[in-house]
């Protein structure tokens, strides 16, 4: 009984058989050399992790973490303990001692010299400037804008009386009389001369020739 896999290569068609040589010479001794490197490096992992990793870690753990850690448990957090309550109580003395003076002080002495000088300095000072503002708006601001305003006002209805209508006048009296003229001397010589010449041209001149033309084109037969 022939073999398998020779009856599967003697199946394979002719252009696959170079694919297949170059997988075999390229690909297999890559494949061959990984297979290598990993068995080989097996042994190597398992030494370096029993005798370099577990090791510095047992190190690492007795050397610094316990120690780390008891330090910390038996001095460091201890004394901060010691610190913090002792920076409280004096803290709380400090404030006991010092609450009753201050608040003694804000209420007999800051709060009375505030009210005092906001009475008898920044409320007549703010009344006195809102007074003075409203002096210089009303006998001041006021009068010379109402002056101002009719100044403006009587200037400008002075201006067009007095200029703006007399230029006005002028210009439609030469706009009537110039253009106006010149537009009535255009439309009689259209009326009187142009229009007339036109119809004695069209009647006298082309409609004989015209008809003559299609005269002619009627006797050659081309009309």
């Amino acid at each position: 009984m022939p073999n398998i896999d020779q009856s599967r290569e003697s199946d394979l068609p002719w252009f696959l058989w170079p694919i297949r040589a170059v997988a075999i010479i390229v690909v297999l001794p890559f494949r061959l050399l990984f297979e290598a490197l990993a068995y080989l490096m097996t042994p190597v992992v398992w030494l370096w992790r029993h005798l370099v990793v577990i090791p510095l870690a047992w190190l690492w753990r007795h050397l610094v973490v316990i120690p780390l850690e008891w330090l910390w448990r038996a001095v460091l957090a201890p004394v901060l303990r010691w610190v913090g309550r002792g920076l409280l109580t004096v803290f709380a003395w400090i404030f006991a001692v010092l609450a009753v003076p201050l608040r003694w002080l804000w209420r007999t002495v800051i709060v009375p010299v505030a009210e005092a000088f906001y009475r008898w300095v920044l409320r007549p000072i703010g009344i006195a400037i809102a007074v003075s503002l409203e002096f210089v708006w009303r006998w001041v601001l006021a009068p010379v804008g109402r002056a101002l305003l009719w100044f403006l006002r009587t200037g400008w209805d002075g201006a067009y009386r007095f200029v703006l209508r007399p230029i006005g006048i002028v210009i439609r009296f030469v706009w009537r009389w110039t253009f106006g003229l010149l537009f009535q001397g255009v439309a009689w010589v259209w009326r009187a001369i142009v229009a007339p010449a036109g119809r004695w041209v069209r009647d006298e001149v082309l409609r004989p020739a015209g008809a003559a033309v299609r005269s002619a084109l009627s006797a050659l037969g081309l009309h």
